[in-house]
């Protein structure tokens, strides 16, 4: 049942991916919002991976997925959700 938890939080974040590049193909403005729940979905995905994962090789690979690929793009899609915020004037 767990990993039925797990894929579904991966799809979220692929959907999330995916309609943040969709939605800034398109120009539209929305895609501010995509991005930083995407971000927030990478970083959720990467704590709860460290936290749950057993000791040894388990722990490993867990750290090193959120080290080297979920934190940096949670922080990257957090970046392009504040440059992508709509400002009056702008």
């Amino acid at each position: 049942m767990a990993s039925t938890q797990w894929t579904g939080l991966d799809g979220l974040e692929a959907l999330g991916l995916l309609s943040t590049g969709l939605l800034l193909r398109r120009g539209d403005r929305r895609a501010c919002l995509a991005s930083a729940a995407t971000s927030a979905l990478l970083l959720v995905d990467a704590w709860f991976d460290t936290m749950t994962a057993a000791p040894g090789s388990d722990f490993t690979q867990a750290a090193l997925m959120a080290v080297f690929a979920e934190v940096p793009l949670a922080v990257a899609c957090a970046v392009l959700a504040t440059r992508t915020f709509p400002r009056p004037g702008r």
